[in-house]
């Protein structure tokens, strides 16, 4: 009883500071307010126009903008086929958005989803798609190989059986060899103010069973002749190695990244739940903050519920030092809750000493225009 009536008290007081000092405490609060823009409005010189002229007037100073979203190319590449909403034309929204912003001031981040391969029951147009030429890469729930047609054909029946759709396998060496090199092309050609990586995770609980990944850690498990017998505690449980591969990756392209352009950001949209993303998801980005393999990590914290979205936040602080707070992104979700409680999170991690805020996203805010607008003294 006690609890809740201090639960309550709290929603009390902090809606009286929303209203008395919220838009004044936040400008000086946050040096990150950050938005992400996903690809449907990068594919023409009028939508990103409007999508930075938006972020100017709304004082947004960060970019997250998607230029590959399902293995597909929003920009100039050799590696990645272009996406098909630019199939005609020579248009590079990358290129175009990074010499606009210029003159507003905004950073630029390049968003890429990473693992993330596929998700329609329909197949991709492109013909040298990664889901035609590399069906081995794909990450599975059973050591065997995806069957490609049939697993689209019987999604096309019941679409939730198979969850978000296709992944690469973060355990496959060439998988790794050959996102390495699309990073690498995006630093040698963009000159970006950062590098955010998305879907850099497993599907889910169980999978990770890609019969190239599964055979590398067996191999690493079992015991050779002739050589030292690991002791047990050297030994790497299947959850460690899986972990552990995605660590891998962005510990070398954070290396890559840095070589080329040194004050490049890398930052990594993650799970928020600390505990979730590490043993579900693969994610252990507690890890790569204190390695800074990423300068920012940036948790998509959109539980609308505000005892969800604090728990998340008292998780992150029971376990991750005080000093490394300011290099946390708290994402904020606008599309499932009304704007007085987007603006309540918004204090209330400007209360707890992060970094700034990721707002998800620019396509809510081009649909419904008044929403912006309430929200807006919480950064003005």
């Amino acid at each position: 009883m006690i609890i809740q009536i201090r639960y309550y008290f709290f929603q009390a007081f902090l809606f009286a500071c929303l209203n008395l000092f919220g838009s004044q405490i936040l400008a000086e609060t946050f040096d990150v307010r950050a938005l992400w823009v996903v690809r449907d409005d990068m594919v023409s010189k009028k939508s990103i126009d409007k999508v930075l002229s938006f972020a100017r007037n709304n004082n947004y100073n960060h970019l997250f903008v998607q230029v590959r979203g399902r293995g597909d190319a929003y920009y100039t590449s050799r590696i990645v086929p272009r996406t098909h909403l630019l199939a005609n034309t020579d248009f590079d929204p990358l290129k175009y958005i990074i010499k606009q912003a210029r003159y507003e001031n905004i950073a630029i981040h390049a968003w890429i989803n990473l693992y993330y391969l596929w998700s329609s029951s329909d197949p991709p147009s492109q013909s040298d798609h990664l889901l035609y030429t590399q069906p081995e890469w794909l990450d599975t729930k059973y050591p065997d190989n995806i069957l490609v047609e049939e697993t689209l054909e019987a999604m096309s029946v019941n679409r939730k059986k198979f969850g978000e759709g296709f992944y690469l396998s973060p355990t496959h060496p060439e998988v790794d060899a050959h996102l390495q090199h699309v990073v690498t092309e995006l630093i040698q050609n963009y000159k970006l103010d950062g590098i955010h990586f998305d879907y850099i995770r497993y599907h889910a609980t169980g999978w990770g069973l890609n019969p190239v990944g599964l055979k590398m850690y067996l191999n690493q498990s079992v015991t050779v002749p002739g050589l030292p017998v690991l002791k047990v505690k050297e030994k790497l449980t299947f959850d460690d190695f899986k972990r552990k591969a995605i660590t891998n990756f962005i510990k070398k392209a954070s290396t890559r990244i840095k070589a080329y352009q040194p004050y490049c950001i890398v930052s990594a949209a993650v799970k928020p739940n600390l505990y979730s993303a590490r043993k579900e998801f693969g994610q252990e980005w507690d890890v790569w903050l204190s390695g800074r393999y990423v300068d920012w990590a940036v948790p998509m914290n959109y539980a609308s519920n505000i005892d969800n979205f604090d728990r998340n936040i008292q998780i992150i602080k029971d376990n991750i030092p005080e000093q490394y707070l300011e290099r946390i992104i708290m994402g904020i979700a606008v599309y499932n809750q009304k704007p007085r409680s987007a603006g309540q999170k918004i204090y209330y991690t400007g209360k707890n000493n992060f970094g700034g805020v990721s707002i998800f996203s620019y396509t809510v805010f081009k649909n419904k225009p008044s929403y912006s607008n309430k929200i807006i003294k919480y950064f003005n």
